[in-house]
């Protein structure tokens, strides 16, 4: 997560050095052009080539600036906005550093990336950059196109185009306004519409399957009915390797039952179908295998899922009460009631019945007949059944425990336990029968607890849906038809629970880089107005982020959400330097619709190569398909869409609504004075 930090961080290291070294190469060409060589006709008043012109160094004669002098100022000029504006892409990062869980170990990384190379591009670009920029930059050639050759030739026809362009959407300002709008409402009720999830898949080169076998299921049988999965799933010409593990020891900090087995399936590097449509096709031929139910995940997502959820399946509904056999009712009930959910798949109701079980019950009157105990009777019990240390043999230096017990086709024979003879009072043996019912029966084989309260469990996997829909529709039918008696309730569990907490921590980190969006534009302009008239920009910004997510298949996870999170900082950059430069040549003693003009105009190039840098420092993040790419893909696809409409905007809009924003101001300071006049 590191190197995807400085994979998006590369693209923005560049905009601070990008706008000082523009604004030095459009000062120095100013300076030289304030005395060009005159046009026919025309008188100059300069008799110094432009080559000395631009290289002086002293004082120059007649008021002009020397190179040096021309330099500062411009470094001077847009230094301030470069550094709010740098700033603000720190501080939006800054909140991922209070996210917890699994995402915050992700993406904490990342944002370390993100504020460090971004704090090192500002040092670099308001001390070493203007320095640079005054040893080897030169103005633009001078002559009678002296306008145009400042750019190249692509700059100069995309303002030729623009120019123009700008100039109808100022004299149809309100149309323009109202278009802006009229295309972010529905955007944004559109995002509404987008599915959500906790994490993007992660293509691993692997599956992990999970099976299931009822729980009277012997380990040969479990072994035989897996052998059929293998099989199965090796007829895939996608398949490289199957390996099985059953079970785990009591002993583990993760024990797992011996019908329980873990199916890594790995798959090869060249595959002809994606892993999505793989599964399915898994799916389908092992439905075909009877009595295994099977759950799809990957091996790196299911240490993550069962960590975080305590199990790998997408949703588990937890159904919580006192007694067994209502909890197993109302767990066939609840999957009855999922199954025709679309996109739920892998579903599979926890078994609590079914495992043999010898139940052995004492007759108290019988023992007491014979002078016994139960106690001695159970003492008997468990010496016969799970044995007894009764001493210790050596040979050599190693030691042996001698246990005692019954022999093993012994201990589960009814008639042999039946014939247990057991020591009396006054040295009569008497058989087990004659002291306890003995009888064989079934029972639950593990009786899960949370919450102070015995539980049973539905598992299901998502797939062709969002994750978050997917809950929210089963959670209301189950809260529709399920009937719950007294003392009993039920919750959701399992990924969907994960990132709801993911969601939440999101969401006041949303908050709070808004809030430091605000805070930094008003101390960088010192007028509430003009910091509003910039973060205009956030609703278009987000227009293009959600249009991406929504033409790219996404949705929102973690990882597009920290992407919005960026969008944030990097939105508003153009618009901080726009009305900068605005202000600055209104103190020139400019009017305000010549200096928005010139500043639109002359904020076209950095604009763009600001923005374009952006975008090509995450385009490798969306176009290649390497392993990991996937979990930042959707943070480049709501970057780069959210860059396209963020510049359209500023190039275009955002102009109207400053306009707008000073006709107010103007307004209301004309009916102050007004009133000051007329007390």
């Amino acid at each position: 997560m590191t190197l995807g930090g400085l994979a998006i961080a590369v693209g923005l290291l560049v905009d601070a050095a990008i706008i000082l070294t523009e604004n030095v190469y459009h000062r120095l060409t100013v300076a030289v052009g304030a005395c060009r060589p005159g046009l026919p006709g025309e008188a100059t008043g300069c008799s110094q080539s432009p080559k000395e012109r631009a290289g002086q160094t002293g004082p120059a004669s007649g008021g002009r600036q020397s190179r040096r002098e021309v330099v500062l100022a411009a470094a001077v000029e847009v230094g301030r906005p470069i550094a709010f504006a740098t700033l603000i892409v720190i501080a939006v990062f800054t909140p991922l550093f209070t996210m917890s869980g699994i995402e915050g170990r992700m993406y904490r990384p990342l944002a370390a990336a993100v504020v460090a190379a971004m704090a090192a591009s500002l040092v670099l670009a308001l001390t070493l950059v203007p320095v640079l920029a005054g040893w080897f930059l030169g103005p633009a050639r001078s002559g009678a196109r002296f306008e145009a050759e400042e750019d190249v030739r692509l700059i100069r026809r995309i303002k030729a185009v623009y120019a123009p362009l700008l100039d109808r959407c100022m004299r149809r300002a309100g149309l323009v306004r109202m278009l802006a709008l009229a295309v972010t409402l529905p955007a944004l009720l559109l995002a509404f519409r987008i599915g959500s999830d906790f994490m993007p898949q992660l293509d691993e080169g692997a599956l992990l399957l999970q099976t299931v076998l009822p729980p009277e299921a012997s380990l040969e049988e479990v072994d035989r009915r897996n052998h059929r999965v293998e099989d199965i799933l090796r007829q895939f010409p996608e398949v490289k390797e199957v390996v099985r593990r059953t079970g785990r020891a009591e002993r583990t900090e993760d024990p797992m039952p011996h019908v329980l087995s873990d199916v890594l399936v790995v798959l090869k590097p060249e595959r002809s179908r994606s892993i999505e449509d793989l599964e399915d096709a898994m799916r389908e031929k092992l439905a075909k295998a009877p009595g295994v139910a099977v759950l799809f995940t990957t091996p790196l997502g299911m240490r993550i899922d069962e960590g975080l959820g305590g199990t790998p399946a997408d949703l588990q509904v937890r159904i919580y009460g006192p007694d067994l056999d209502r909890l197993a009712g109302l767990a066939e009930k609840a999957r009855e009631l999922m199954e025709p959910v679309r996109g739920i798949t892998d579903l599979r109701a926890q078994t609590l019945t079914g495992l043999p079980q010898i139940r052995i019950t004492v007759d108290r009157d019988a023992v007491a007949r014979v002078g016994l105990t139960p106690a001695d009777v159970v003492d008997a019990l468990r010496i016969g059944l799970a044995g007894e240390e009764i001493s210790q043999i050596w040979v050599g230096q190693r030691r042996f425990d001698l246990v005692l017990r019954l022999a093993d086709d012994r201990r589960g024979d009814l008639a042999a336990l039946g014939s247990l003879l057991i020591d009396g009072r006054d040295g009569s043996r008497i058989p087990l029968g004659q002291l306890a019912r003995i009888e064989q029966t079934f029972g639950p084989g593990s009786i899960q607890r949370e919450a102070g309260s015995r539980r049973i469990a539905v598992e299901a996997g998502v797939a062709g849906r969002d994750l978050g829909s997917a809950a929210a529709e089963v959670r209301r039918r189950l809260s529709q038809d399920l009937d719950l008696p007294s003392g009993y309730f039920f919750d959701i569990g399992g990924r969907v629970e994960t990132q709801a907490r993911a969601l939440r921590s999101l969401a006041l980190a949303i908050a709070v880089a808004l809030l430091a969006v605000l805070v930094l534009l008003y101390l960088a302009l010192g007028s509430f107005a003009e910091t509003l008239v910039i973060l205009a920009t956030l609703p278009d910004a987000f227009v293009g982020g959600i249009l991406a997510l929504w033409l790219a298949g996404e949705t929102w996870n973690v990882s597009s959400l920290v992407g919005l999170i960026g969008l944030f900082g990097i939105a508003v950059q153009n618009g901080l330097v726009l009305v900068s430069q605005t202000r600055s040549l209104l103190a020139e003693g400019k009017p305000f619709g010549k200096a928005l003009h010139e500043a639109s105009i002359g904020r076209v190039r950095p604009k763009l190569m600001t923005a374009g840098c952006a975008m090509l420092g995450l385009l490798p993040l969306l176009v290649l398909n390497l392993h990991g790419s996937e979990i930042e893909r959707p943070l480049a696809i709501v970057m780069v869409g959210g860059l396209i409409t963020s510049t359209l905007f500023t190039l275009l809009a955002l102009p109207t609504f400053y306009q707008l924003v000073h006709q107010i101001q103007e307004r209301w300071r004309g009916g102050r004075i007004a009133r000051e006049e007329a007390a």
